[in-house]
């Protein structure tokens, strides 16, 4: 019988292995197909005159980066967001930061163009808003956090949106903007926007394995919780932290891409992963493979076009989340 250290190290090889399949399929696939050994030329004897080369080392490069960083960070803040709220269903959206970033992006679109900084800090705000309406510091310690967490961030979900539909009306090329971020695109990632957001989403995956027995302990109960020397209100206040961190870095890179935080979770539990920790590890590997492939696949089904990555997770995580819900809940009586 395998220990669980060799079980975590032997899945977190595996999905390694295949993130870096992922990332190779996303170098090589595109518009036009690139072989693998132009691939490999285009970084071991880079040739600037050669089209193929500038296309892997700058376009698809700053694309499979981009995505693989969006995919790991939705990945272990669904891991933290379920273990918190001790729901299979939950979401890093939860917490409202994609619609907070959502206002901060129609709020600067008009006079600024696209901006990453708007979007994290208004996510930001909006998971404090959230934290604070769900009672904060005062229900970290109880059961109530549970119920009250969903339903805060569905009204501060709900206000920022609101606000959202108020502003694209008013301004025609506003909406047109906001259409195509809102649809979740790697299109628009840069080395410039990955390099000022991957420290936040560093900041955020260590947070997440600081917090990560903390939120072990939250799953036997709060008594249980404070019983083994766990503080409840802290171990709950940094997920929620390593939460906002990963996923408003990941929706300032992407646009506010679903389904990733909610599946993948599941894929590491369904792998054996129990403890928190193992399967924030295991999970982010996962998450940047299933971004990195489904962005590749919209790539391809639409040449020369593309379909936005937001349109591929819709079209392969709805099924999947219909099938997990229909598992969750059982038969009908």
């Amino acid at each position: 019988m395998r220990s669980p250290v060799l079980r975590s190290s032997l899945v977190f090889g595996a999905f390694c292995s295949l993130c870096a399949a992922a990332f190779a399929a996303a170098l090589m696939f595109g518009a036009r197909a690139i072989p693998a050994e132009t691939v490999w030329q285009a970084f071991s004897a880079f040739d600037a005159s050669d089209a193929e080369h500038g296309i892997v080392r700058g376009l698809r490069m700053q694309r499979a980066l981009s995505g693989a960083a969006c995919g790991a960070a939705l990945a272990a803040a669904g891991v933290i967001m379920q273990g918190l709220t001790r729901n299979p269903l939950a979401d890093p959206g939860l917490m409202g930061v994609n619609a907070g970033a959502a206002l901060a992006v129609v709020a600067v679109l008009w006079g600024l163009g696209p901006q990453s900084t708007p979007a994290v800090a208004a996510a930001g705000v909006a998971a404090a808003a959230v934290w604070r309406l769900a009672g904060g510091r005062e229900t970290a310690a109880s059961q109530a956090l549970m119920v009250r967490l969903p339903l805060a961030g569905t009204a501060i979900s709900s206000l920022c949106l609101a606000l959202v539909s108020a502003v694209v009306l008013l301004n025609t090329e506003t909406r047109d903007l906001y259409r195509f971020w809102m649809a979740g695109s790697l299109g628009q990632a840069t080395f410039n926007s990955l390099a000022r957001l991957l420290p936040l989403i560093c900041a955020g995956a260590v947070l997440a394995l600081a917090a990560a027995p903390g939120v072990d302990s939250l799953l036997l109960g709060s008594d249980v919780a404070a019983g083994l020397g766990t503080r409840p209100e802290r171990a709950a206040a940094a997920g929620l932290a390593a939460v906002t961190l990963l996923s408003g870095g990941a929706v300032a890179l992407a646009g506010p891409v679903g389904f990733v935080g909610l599946i993948i979770p599941h894929a590491t539990r369904a792998a054996g992963l129990r403890s928190t920790a193992a399967a924030v590890l295991a999970a982010m590997p996962l998450g940047a493979a299933f971004v990195l492939g489904c962005d590749t696949l919209g790539r391809i089904a639409a040449r020369p076009s593309e379909i936005a990555i937001g349109l591929v997770l819709a079209v392969i995580g709805g099924p999947a989340f219909m099938i997990l819900l229909s598992r969750i809940l059982g038969p009908a009586e």
